[in-house]
């Protein structure tokens, strides 16, 4: 099986849009469809309906889906783990939403690093189910997230937590401002997200939506909106005088959960990266970025 043909089927999949797909794998739209036309043509059976300019998965997209991820990542491993020097014999892949990747994990990297200095390190970006799956799969070794997710062959335990408080860019602001100013909504789980759908009695639609604090704080410092952002990420931004408290708004801690396989913490090999996690101070390792 051709490994780009499952690629630019994933791509397609995760983005629902030939287009952006092809900007993405850096590619004609062209190819892109020509590509998924051949594995088509390879597998026997129609991939993709095209409704309107809506591309979705047939019930035999859907199946494929899964198989797709798994030989992807089973054959980016081989070649990756083939690859590795000898004298870094240990490996971790380390996942997370790209909102904790943002705010935190990408913070940390360093420090692992030089705890274990025969590690050899792969991270991935993704949403919390697609993790799931890879850890599942085989795929991550652990990863985190806001809302640690229930099944009976994962474990998670809180490894820390964020503080979040609402800020914007004009000073003497209070909440019953924010819909005027502009709200950007930083998406930080499911269980926070409830939260902050009940912030205002009249649904207020957000004048910027992701998932990621840094792209949030730079469109609140150079344009202008509030949201909610971790404190040890705007503190010096508030002491310049460049951001400011919402008033009437309350400072929230978000829990922050490690998730691995059942029985992983007592391991060889993973194990003692988990333990690590325990002697971090997440709050510190997000100010000293």
């Amino acid at each position: 099986m051709n490994t780009d043909l499952l690629r630019t089927f994933l791509e397609v999949a995760k983005t629902r849009h030939f287009g952006h797909a092809a900007e993405n794998l850096y590619l004609t739209q062209s190819a892109v469809s020509s590509r998924i036309k051949q594995l088509e043509q390879t597998i026997g059976v129609t991939l993709f309906t095209r409704q309107r300019h809506n591309i979705l998965l047939t019930p035999q997209g859907e199946r494929l889906l899964p198989h797709a991820e798994n030989m992807l990542a089973s054959w980016q491993l081989a070649v990756q783990e083939v690859g590795v020097p000898k004298k870094q014999n240990l490996q971790l892949a380390l996942g997370g939403t790209s909102n904790l990747w943002d705010a935190f994990l990408q913070s940390i990297l360093p420090a692992i690093s030089a705890a274990f200095p025969n590690l050899y390190i792969r991270t991935e970006v993704n949403q919390s189910q697609y993790l799931v799956r890879s850890l599942l799969g085989g795929r991550v070794d652990i990863f985190a997230v806001f809302d640690a997710p229930t099944n009976i062959d994962i474990e998670s335990k809180i490894i820390g937590q964020l503080e979040l408080i609402m800020v914007c860019n004009k000073p003497d602001q209070c909440l019953d401002d924010v819909p005027s100013h502009g709200y950007v909504f930083v998406d930080w789980g499911t269980a926070f997200n409830l939260q902050q759908a009940r912030l205002f009695p009249e649904p207020v639609s957000p004048i910027l939506h992701t998932g990621q604090s840094q792209i949030a704080l730079a469109f609140i410092l150079n344009n202008r909106g509030a949201a909610y952002l971790p404190r040890v990420m705007i503190d010096a931004f508030i002491e310049k005088g460049q951001l400011y408290r919402v008033g009437q708004t309350e400072e929230i801690p978000l829990d922050v959960h490690l998730v691995y396989p059942k029985g992983a913490d007592r391991s060889m090999s993973v194990g003692p990266v988990i333990r690590f996690f325990d002697t971090m101070d997440i709050t510190q390792e997000v100010g000293t970025r």
